[in-house]
């Protein structure tokens, strides 16, 4: 009761509302307002969708529940998928990674795992391709872009609502992922977004300029890492050395 007496007065003040103002919109007096505030009473349960919408968040955030699961728990859920991928069976890991997502669609920390999982999908079934013979690469290839494609879509996902580190973790995967399939804007932006990374963000930034083509900008990036810090050199340095290749080819 004290939590949604809390996130009302908060969120009606970052709002710029009064009570009355408040009371106004949702057909009620002040007093009820100044109740709900104060804990002596909790908003009626027909109330508690315009409430939320007035003050513009979820009902689950005006009752304090927390839709996340553990790490623990989202590694359980997947913990099928992950079987299924050890047996080299990538349909069936594509599936039951979906049906863990399925059951807390709202968890940051479980799509974050799951997307995770899709990417060794992803992974695994093109190293795949690459021993098949002829005829058996298209179903391979198909779950491959299936699989690469859900993991950007929950990597975004994360980079939108989960935590500060899950942000900053997706967006430094998701510049990979773009650079790889070729989205080039995409991935500058996502390494451009990174603040706190346990990577140096140019890395992902110079790879995204040198595929684009910028290979001055890229090579500039390059350097002024290279100065700037020790870490990541060999990164860096294999950077560089694509740089130049390119260069030789034109």
């Amino acid at each position: 009761m004290l939590n949604t007496a809390y996130t009302i007065r908060e969120k009606r003040r970052a709002c710029g509302y009064t009570q009355e103002r408040l009371a106004q919109a949702l057909g009620l007096t002040p007093a009820a307002v100044s109740k709900w505030e104060t804990g002596q009473t909790l908003p009626d349960v027909t109330m508690l969708c315009p409430l939320a919408e007035a003050l513009g968040i979820t009902t689950d955030e005006l009752l304090g529940f927390n839709p996340d699961v553990s790490e623990k728990h989202a590694e359980e859920l997947l913990q099928p998928g992950r079987d299924a991928l050890a047996q080299g069976d990538f349909s069936n890991a594509t599936r039951l990674g979906e049906k863990a997502v399925q059951l807390h669609p709202s968890s940051a920390t479980l799509a974050f795992a799951a997307a995770s999982l899709f990417m060794e999908i992803a992974q695994a079934a093109q190293e795949a391709v690459a021993t098949s013979k002829p005829a058996e690469c298209p179903p391979q290839e198909s779950v491959a872009r299936t699989a690469l494609s859900r993991s950007m879509e929950l990597f975004e996902r994360c980079r939108q609502d989960g935590s500060l580190e899950q942000r900053e973790a997706a967006a430094f995967v998701l510049a990979g992922q773009y650079v790889l399939s070729g989205e080039h804007d995409r991935a500058l932006e996502a390494a451009r977004s990174i603040h706190m990374p346990q990577a140096d963000p140019r890395i992902m930034e110079a790879a995204a300029l040198a595929a684009s083509g910028k290979l001055d900008e890229a090579e500039n990036t390059v350097r002024r890492a290279l100065e700037e810090k020790g870490s990541d050199v060999s990164a860096l340095q294999d950077i560089l050395s694509g740089i130049q290749k390119k260069r030789n080819d034109r």
